[in-house]
């Protein structure tokens, strides 16, 4: 009995057999999740290595945005540029300026230091020596910073000459021998000398209408660049935060620029250094207790070298190994389990023997044995089918699951955890091959490839393919398989496991979405929109048909700011930008441009041609009402239409076209649209040339005021005049009204121009009566400008004050348009004007949209009728009533008449006979500069004395 104790042979053998399949299993399980965990890292960090690429990429279109300011408009000021520069700066905050720096002689620096001389005095280009700004020496070439945004704060860098800088000239020439922008290795900034941590974007600015196809022709055309000044750890952690890549616990993340990657060339760094590993370093990486990674990714853009290194930290153990350890348990239980079922089967089976030996009487007795020791095994057989169910069911409730197909691709397994994640049933694909489930699988080009693997007998990874469940929704999963082979090396089919990843895939999806659509609207950005530009000009020049480009702008925007706040403005931003999507086909596209401008482009179909018909419909439907802040508005808008016609017309300026088109409808009164002609490239050139003159006109005293009488009927003395504007170019000559202040009132020039209206015409009609002539009233214009003015009333009474004109005699000439906005709010006004002392008159009164009751509301003195109601009421009864209504109206309401535009004697006689108060006119007098209009005075001349003389 001693003997049967000892463990058995055939038990050590069962034992370890199940020791070495239990080894086996764990190696291939943790090689599994081993490979999980590495692929996992990899799509994360390539998913990081790609936003910081997107990132630096997009770092370079915030230049080209500052460059293609200097390349359209000429004549740039330092004002308009931090204008300009001032939203970039506020949206790009790793921006800290922008610099536009010109290439220029010893020559052009003299004209340079004498032209700022003027604004600084004792101002002279330097450059940086030893760490302080001295003046440049003589040199046949400078690259002197022109202008700067934000430039409070950085004076000290204008005119700073940066060409004698070790980073500059090799910059520079990179720059020139590429065309492309380029960038400095790192520097330091000012605020932190002894961090170089930044560096400076420069984009090359060419000489208009030269050549740069070669390097040598853009070094000829080469007049200096715009450069952008980026501070490179806030722009790496502006991309992750952008991303929301900042949140991965398990990840270090480093960057590095130049050629080496030390902590002297760092300069971004998020997460903790992971601790020194320890004795588990030494296993195999299948077997270590903590996963070790590593990834460099090289970034080359602009001339520099940009490193992203990532590492994987340790992560806790049961998150990734769990189904390795329940492998080893599950199969160590198993083998002790079969060992000892084998060992008591042998033990058994001697005692068996020896009994029968021993006890032949005794055989009743055995047998009864025997069928207990039969039923101990069915029972140890049971306890074996429930451990391995048991273990089928952790395999199950991994996040992964394993498949097997036959030597026809049919799957003949697949675990649970599929079924369950794919909401599909298992009988749709146990039997059938992966495109009998999806039959448009093998139309795809990844299927095709993955269909040559499988006829290859090659392993394959990372298979992506998408499932729509029973539920309708589509989910993505991907796949990972090899090739099985029986002992006579037959192929017996595949066999591999799946994960699901959607959520990676809708990540990368949205973000797609974002780098291609604007966030507020959803509609295509600039960058999609050059896209679906280049598809829509190919497809024209490919079928010869049509195509538009819509430049829409909304005529009411700023209103709707200005009065319900951004987020009303966003709401209406958010409708125009759905109706504009209804009202196009599909195959069109309409993005948002800036603020409220949206682009339309519409391709010819032969199923419907380009018509007028179309921006009607896209006008109509944008000028429905709309509730915002339960108010209704109404929205109107002005087009620009760019037709490119497949006939060698331009295709690369069809925006700017439409954007021309567009502003010549605003000028026609807005609510319109205009197809772009060539001549209106023409006026908007002019427009720029007036614009650039005219800013400068206050400064360079080429203004004029002239002076208009205005005569008393009854007397026929001159009791005022009118102070009318003329502008004396030294070049254009003598610029009529008409043809500037229209764009001054646009561009907001009217309001210092006004002041100086206000101020001059004040001064000289003081100065006229302290001569001893008699005290007149002057007549000013008050433009739409300068009536919203939140200090207009301050502004006319220090004007009076300074002047010292009593404000009786200043009479302020009122259009109708200015009351429509806000009557309210206008009446207000009028009363803290009137409190001055100041008279109010409605200038062309009966040609805007004033009501009755606005005159008795209103502390109005006098009503002038407007020239186009005078010109023929000797001639035409209808306005002859016209004025005698004005008249009679001014009469009732106790409010004096002037009538403007007199030219003839029975448009004179007319009006003393209605019994009209004054009249100015060209009959009496043209406007005439301070000069005559003072001898005028002198002479002392009258209307009836004007008739004798007409007699004589």
């Amino acid at each position: 009995m001693a003997r049967t104790t000892r463990v058995s042979l055939a038990a050590a053998v069962t034992l370890a057999a199940g020791l070495g399949v239990t080894a086996a299993l764990f190696v291939a399980v943790s090689a599994l999740e081993y490979g999980k965990i590495a692929d996992s890292f990899q799509q994360r960090a390539n998913l990081r290595v790609a936003a910081i690429r997107s990132g630096l990429e997009d770092a370079v279109e915030v230049l080209t945005v500052t460059n293609q300011l200097f390349r359209t408009v000429p004549g740039v000021t330092q004002e308009q540029f931090g204008h300009f520069a001032r939203p970039l700066l506020q949206r790009y905050p790793f921006v800290l300026s922008f610099v536009h720096q010109r290439a220029m002689t010893h020559a052009d620096r003299l004209a340079f230091e004498a032209r700022m001389q003027a604004e600084h005095p004792g101002f002279t280009v330097r450059e940086r020596r030893d760490g302080r700004f001295q003046p440049a020496p003589a040199r046949d070439l400078y690259v002197v910073n022109e202008y700067l945004a934000p430039l409070h704060g950085a004076e000290s860098g204008l005119g700073l000459d940066v060409w004698p800088l070790a980073s500059t000239q090799p910059t520079v020439d990179r720059m020139l021998r590429t065309g492309k922008a380029s960038a400095t290795p790192l520097v330091s900034i000012a605020a932190a000398p002894a961090q170089r941590n930044s560096f400076v974007l420069l984009m090359p600015l060419y000489r208009p209408g030269m050549p740069a196809g070669t390097p040598q022709e853009r070094l000829a055309a080469w007049i200096g660049q715009t450069a952008a000044m980026v501070r490179a750890p806030h722009l790496v952690h502006t991309i992750l935060q952008y991303g929301g890549l900042l949140d991965d616990p398990y990840l270090l993340l480093r960057v590095y620029t130049g050629e080496r990657l030390d902590d002297g060339q760092l300069i971004y760094s998020t997460g903790q250094e992971p601790a020194p590993p320890g004795w588990w370093a030494y296993l195999p990486r299948w077997l270590s207790f903590y996963f070790v990674e590593q990834q460099t990714k090289s970034i080359d853009l602009l001339g520099q070298t940009w490193h992203v290194r990532i590492d994987a930290l340790p992560r806790p153990f049961l998150t990734d190994h769990a189904g390795s350890l329940i492998a080893l348990v599950g199969g160590l239980l198993f083998s002790v389990l079969a060992g000892a079922l084998v060992h008591t089967l042998e033990q058994r089976s001697r005692r068996v023997q020896w009994l029968v030996e021993a006890r032949t009487a005794d055989l009743q007795r055995s047998n009864e044995r025997l069928n207990a020791d039969v039923a101990a095994r069915k029972r140890t057989e049971r306890a074996l089918q429930e451990s391995e169910h048991r273990f089928r069911r952790l395999l199950a409730l991994s996040s992964d699951w394993y498949w097997e197909m036959d030597v026809n691709y049919c799957f003949t397994s697949i675990t649970n955890g599929f079924f369950e994640k794919a909401h599909v049933d298992r009988d749709d694909y146990i039997g059938r091959t992966r495109w009998q489930v999806n039959p448009e699988f093998l139309n795809t080009k990844t299927g095709r490839d993955h269909f040559a693997q499988l006829e290859a007998r090659l392993p394959f990874t990372e298979l992506e393919h998408e499932i729509t469940g029973k539920d309708g929704v589509s989910r993505w999963f991907q796949s990972t398989g090899e090739p099985v082979y029986d002992a006579q090396g037959e192929f017996r089919g595949y066999r591999g496991t799946g994960t699901e990843i959607t959520e990676r895939k809708l990540t990368e999806q949205r973000i797609r979405h974002i780098a291609h659509h604007d966030a507020l609207t959803g509609l295509p950005n600039r960058m999609l929109l050059q896209d679906r530009l280049a598809q829509a000009i190919a497809y024209a020049n490919r079928t010869g048909r049509q195509m538009w480009v819509l430049l829409i702008d909304l005529d009411r925007f700023k209103f709707v700011n200005d009065s319900l706040g951004h987020k009303a403005g966003d709401q209406l931003l958010q409708t125009i930008a759905g109706r504009l999507r209804a009202s196009v086909r599909e195959t069109d596209t309409v993005a948002r441009l800036s603020g409220d401008e949206f682009v339309a482009i519409l391709s010819e179909h032969p199923d419907e041609t380009l018509s007028p018909e179309v921006v009607g419909r896209i006008m109509r439907s944008l000028a429905q009402p709309m509730t915002l802040e339960g108010k209704e508005f109404f929205v109107t808008c002005s087009i620009g239409v760019a037709a490119y016609a497949a006939d060698g017309t331009p295709a690369q300026h069809l925006i700017e076209h439409a954007d021309i088109a567009m502003y010549s409808a605003k000028k026609l009164g807005r609510n319109c649209w205009q197809f772009y002609q060539s001549a209106m490239n023409d006026e908007a050139q002019e427009r720029l040339r007036i614009e650039g003159a005219l800013r400068s006109a206050v400064e360079r005293n080429e203004f004029v005021l002239h002076y208009q009488p205005q005569v008393d009927l009854a007397t026929g003395r001159i009791v005022g005049m009118e102070a009318l504007l003329r502008w004396q170019h030294p070049e254009l000559g003598m610029v009529p009204p008409q043809r500037f202040i229209g764009l001054a009132e646009e561009t907001g020039l009217i309001v210092p121009i006004g002041a100086w209206v206000m101020r001059t015409a004040c001064a000289q009609a003081k100065a006229w009566q302290d001569a001893g002539l008699p005290p007149l009233r002057v007549a000013v214009n008050l433009s739409a400008r300068q009536f919203a003015q939140p200090d207009l009333v301050a502004s006319i009474e220090a004007v009076l004050a300074e002047t010292g004109l009593p404000p009786a005699c200043l009479d302020l000439e009122l259009t109708e348009s200015l009351f429509v906005d806000d009557v309210a709010q206008a009446v207000e006004l009028l009363h803290q004007l009137k409190a001055l002392g100041v008279k109010m008159s409605i200038d062309d009164f009966g040609t805007g949209y004033s009501s009755f009751s606005y005159l008795r509301t209103f502390p109005i003195d006098v009503l002038k009728i407007d020239r186009s109601f005078i010109a023929d009421i000797a001639s035409d009864a209808d306005e002859a009533a016209i004025v005698v209504s004005i008249i009679a109206l001014a009469r009732n309401l106790k409010l004096r008449v002037i009538a403007e535009g007199v030219e003839a004697q029975g448009q004179l006689d007319f009006l003393r006979a209605h019994g009209c108060d004054e009249m100015q006119g060209y009959y009496f007098s043209r406007p005439v500069p301070a000069g005559e209009f003072e001898q005028l005075l002198k002479s002392g001349r009258e209307l009836d004395g004007m008739q004798q003389l007409l007699r004589a």
